[in-house]
């Protein structure tokens, strides 16, 4: 499913309406789905500065919510509202330019899933997670805007390993 049919499908849902209706303070936040063969259902978050809280929409046959969580983020900063807006590039798009990257510089890897988000850090980016068959794992955030590559890295799953 596209990204903006989905939101559209959220936030025109009873549950998502409800909570905005006690939560009008929450905005969009990222936008998360795996692909692996075939892409999974999105699930899209919205933040709330005051509570320091996201709360996870998941499309599928109906949308559920999940319940507020601790959001991943340096202590001490804020969320930065996604703006669909500035979003130019579809994550089709996105996912081509990494698999074109990865051939040209890492042509050894086969990549058996995609993890993506899609949000705002220092601008709208795609933050896609190649995993590979090697157990590597291929960083690239790509600008939303305009497909530039802004970073990209490769590490090993096995070297996360904490002691």
């Amino acid at each position: 499913m596209l990204l903006k049919k989905a939101i559209e499908k959220i936030e025109s849902s009873k549950a998502f309406k409800d909570f905005k209706e006690e939560n009008p303070e929450f905005y969009l936040a990222h936008a998360f789905t795996i692909i692996d063969k075939i892409q999974q259902e999105w699930q899209v978050g919205y933040y709330g500065k005051k509570r320091d809280k996201v709360v996870v929409f998941i499309t599928g046959e109906t949308i559920t919510k999940s319940p507020e969580e601790e959001i991943f983020k340096k202590p001490g900063h804020h969320v930065k509202e996604l703006d669909l807006k500035k979003v130019k590039l579809t994550l089709e798009t996105a996912i081509n330019k990494a698999e074109e990257l990865v051939k040209k510089k890492y042509s050894a890897e086969i990549v058996n899933k995609i993890i993506c988000i899609l949000q705002n850090l220092e601008t709208e980016l795609y933050n896609l997670t190649l995993i590979t068959q090697a157990f590597n794992i291929i960083n690239i955030r790509i600008d939303a805007k305009n497909g530039e590559v802004l970073r990209e890295s490769r590490q090993s799953i096995l070297g996360l390993k904490k002691s």
